[in-house]
């Protein structure tokens, strides 16, 4: 095995040996990290190694107008949709570029990763940002109870 790295876009610190990062290893099952893991098929993998259509050049045109028309059509309306060619940490900076201003008050509700992002992105526009944050898995509706099982209702009705 060859020597490890920790690679961008494997997810939060992930080790990966280099070795295993080639092609050479396409048979086996590959997990998408961010947010995951998320199985990712193998048609998925075959189109993504096809060679990539540059978004500034003559080809990405037609592709870009094929996609907006698909939007349209998946959001069910004859408007123009906003398709973002950036990751999602872009379109969370343009809303709060646009929607926040320096010394607004914002409240960010986290439960972790994206919602610190969340933060760290209205702090560095200048927003008063405060902060709600929970635990991962609870309502903070419901002063952090979580709702019994489906399994647990089931017994509670038999037992009385």
């Amino acid at each position: 095995m060859g020597p490890r790295s920790t690679r961008p876009g494997l997810g939060l610190g992930a080790q990966t040996p280099i070795a295993e990062l080639g092609s050479a290893q396409m048979s086996e099952k590959r997990y998408l990290l961010t947010p995951g893991p998320t199985p990712v098929p193998p048609e998925v993998l075959a189109a993504i190694s096809q060679p990539v259509v540059h978004h500034r050049g003559p080809d990405f045109k037609p592709v870009y107008e094929r996609t907006l028309a698909r939007l349209r059509e998946v959001f069910l309306t004859e408007r123009d949709v906003l398709l973002f060619a950036a990751a999602g940490t872009g379109a969370m900076e343009s809303a709060v570029a646009n929607l926040c201003s320096p010394g607004e008050r914002v409240l960010v509700v986290s439960a972790g990763h994206f919602g610190e992002r969340w933060r760290a992105i209205a702090a560095a526009y200048g927003a008063q940002v405060g902060d709600a944050r929970v635990r991962v898995g609870r309502d903070s509706g419901r002063r952090g109870r979580r709702r019994p099982s489906a399994g647990a209702r089931r017994r509670r009705r038999r037992s009385s």
